[in-house]
């Protein structure tokens, strides 16, 4: 009976169902006709010969004699030393092939991606928090995340430059490190909107980090949507006009 993992293995190196039957039963036979392994296999007779035809110009046995032929199995070390020559030499080849690919190919300028639940938000945002080498910027205008990534928020602050920029004064009672509120362009552009602007979206929170990538939580008739861009091209530009133009906020006490 032959081993079934034995040919799943052997299908993995790239043989077919009836490659691997027959290469196994010729090992465990060491020489037989077709008709044997035809009888041995089960395998139709028409197959037999093309089977075989394969094994021997891939190198895995060999035929001797006339009528009828006979075949045998190439020693197994030196088959399989062959294979693995083989295979290193393809790995290395696909290996330098697509490495020259990827340099070839230009990064994308921009890659948007949305975040359509909150759990791939808040991973999202607790990971660019974690991975953060030098400095995030953070625009909230809602409690419920100031509270929700605070202790994240205060860690971060403790490897990187963190700017907190909050949407309304009474928001410093919840803020988890030093906060500042931006000017009027800030007020107008980002956290509310001036008349006539009919934009739908009120912004949540916005967060950009290293000045390299940016992830927005935006609300629309009551619905949070993730936007998480990089590299965002715009990020270093906002970046510094926040920092330019924000102001430290006093902290109000809870219940003040």
């Amino acid at each position: 009976m032959i081993d079934d993992s034995l040919l799943s293995q052997l299908k993995g190196i790239g043989m077919s169902e009836y490659e691997a039957k027959v290469y196994v039963i010729l090992s465990a036979l060491r020489v037989a006709s077709a008709r044997e392994i035809h009888e041995q296999t089960k395998i139709p007779r028409g197959r037999i010969y093309e089977t075989l035809a394969w094994l021997a110009q891939k190198g895995f046995i060999v035929s001797s004699g006339t009528s009828p032929v006979r075949y045998s199995p190439v020693d197994v070390i030196e088959t399989f030393e062959r294979l693995r020559r083989e295979s290193a030499t393809s790995l290395e080849g696909l290996y330098q092939r697509m490495k020259a690919l990827e340099t070839e190919t230009p990064e994308p300028l921009m890659l948007g991606y949305e975040l359509r639940t909150e759990w791939t938000r808040d991973n999202q945002i607790r990971m660019m928090l974690r991975r953060a080498k030098s400095e995030i910027i953070l625009l909230c205008d809602d409690e419920a995340f100031l509270t929700a990534y605070g202790s994240d928020i205060a860690r971060a602050a403790q490897r990187v430059d963190v700017y907190l920029v909050i949407g309304r004064k009474e928001l410093s009672r919840s803020a988890p490190i030093q906060c500042y509120a931006g000017g009027s362009d800030i007020a107008s552009s980002l956290f509310r909107h001036e008349a006539g602007e009919n934009i739908g979206l009120s912004m949540k929170l916005l967060l950009m980090a290293d000045r390299r990538e940016s992830l927005s939580v935006m609300e629309e008739n009551g619905r949070l949507t993730g936007i998480f861009v990089c590299p965002d091209i715009y990020a270093s530009y906002l970046s510094r006009k926040i920092v330019q133009e924000i102001r430290p906020v006093e902290r109000s006490r809870r219940g003040a």
